[in-house]
C-alpha cells in the first residue's frame, strides 16, 4: 500500500492536486481547514517553543493521516524537501565562532586563528527555529493536501482580497506545476536514452536537463497564457465551486485541538 502510494506521487504530474481532490476532508468547508491551518500557524510563531512546535506537527499528522486518509509515507513524501532546506539553514544558527575556554562551549574546531562549532545558546536557537518552522510548513502542507487550489481562491474572494493577488497566485501555483511536468517529461525522455546508465552520462544529462528545462518551461508557459488570452482572459480566472456548508462538530474539534496548542503555549511560558 505505502509502495504504491509513493509510487502514485512519482508518476502523477500534479501530485498535490491527486490528493487534495481525494481525500476525505475534500467536502469540508474550505474556510474551516484554513482556520485550523492558520490558527496552528500563529500559535507556533508566538510560542516559539520546540515542545509547542512538535505537539503541533503531531496533531496536523493526525490530523492528515488518520482524518483525511493521506497515506503517512506519501505526507513525508512532500514534507522531506522543505525540511531538507529548514535544516541546511539552521546549521548556520548552529554553528558560529566560538571560545574554547567557556563552558557553554559544546564543541569547538580550530581554523586558522580562529575556533569555529556548537555553543548551548546557538543549539538551543537552531532547534527552536527548526522545529517552529517545520510545524508551520506541515500545517500549509495539510492545508495544500486537503485543500484544492480552486477552493482556496473562492474563500479569497469571499474574504475581498485583492483580485490581482488571487490571479498571481493562481497562474504562479499552474506554472509551478508546468515546470514541474516538463522536468518530469525531459528526464523520462534522457532516462529512456540511456542518460542515466552511469555517473559520467548522469552528469551530463543533469546538465542537460538544467540548461534546457528554463527555456522550455518558459515555452509553455507562454503558449499556456496565449491560450488563455484567445479565450477570452481579461486579469480573472472564474471556475465552478461548490458550496459547502459549515460543519459544527468540525469547529468544535478545532477550537479543541487550538485550546490545547494554546494551554500548552501558556505552560511552556
Amino acid at each position: 500500500m505505502a509502495a504504491s502510494a509513493l509510487s502514485k506521487e512519482a508518476m502523477h504530474p500534479f501530485p498535490i492536486d491527486m490528493y487534495a481532490y481525494q481525500n476525505r476532508l475534500r467536502d469540508a468547508h474550505p474556510a474551516e481547514k484554513m482556520l485550523f491551518a492558520g490558527l496552528t500557524i500563529l500559535i507556533c510563531l508566538i510560542a516559539s517553543s520546540p515542545l509547542v512546535a512538535l505537539l503541533a506537527i503531531g496533531i496536523v499528522t493526525v490530523a492528515v493521516v488518520r482524518v483525511a486518509g493521506i497515506p503517512l509515507r506519501a505526507f513525508w513524501y512532500f514534507v522531506r524537501l522543505p525540511a531538507g532546506f529548514i535544516l541546511i539553514g539552521v546549521l548556520t544558527l548552529a554553528i558560529t565562532s566560538v571560545d574554547p575556554a567557556n563552558p557553554a562551549t559544546l564543541l569547538a574546531l580550530p581554523i586558522g586563528p580562529w575556533h569555529v562549532g556548537v555553543m548551548e545558546s546557538s543549539l538551543a536557537r537552531a532547534v527552536q527555529v527548526a522545529s517552529v518552522s517545520f510545524s508551520c510548513v506541515a500545517s500549509m502542507l495539510a492545508l495544500a493536501l486537503t485543500t484544492p487550489m480552486v477552493d482556496i481562491t473562492d474563500q479569497l474572494r469571499k474574504w475581498r482580497v485583492p483580485q490581482l493577488f488571487i490571479e498571481l497566485m493562481v497562474l504562479m501555483y499552474r506554472f509551478i506545476f508546468v515546470f514541474i511536468e516538463t522536468a518530469q517529461a525531459m528526464y523520462i525522455a534522457q532516462n529512456a536514452r540511456l542518460g542515466y546508465s552511469n555517473w559520467r552520462r548522469s552528469l551530463q544529462s543533469v546538465g542537460m536537463l538544467a540548461a534546457n528545462l528554463y527555456l522550455r518551461s518558459q515555452t509553455r508557459a507562454s503558449a499556456l497564457f496565449t491560450a488563455l488570452t484567445a479565450r477570452g482572459y481579461s486579469g480573472e480566472l472564474r471556475v465552478l465551486t461548490a458550496q459547502p456548508t459549515w460543519s459544527r462538530r468540525n469547529l468544535v474539534l478545532i477550537a479543541g485541538v487550538e485550546s490545547v496548542l494554546l494551554l500548552a503555549a501558556i505552560a511552556t511560558w
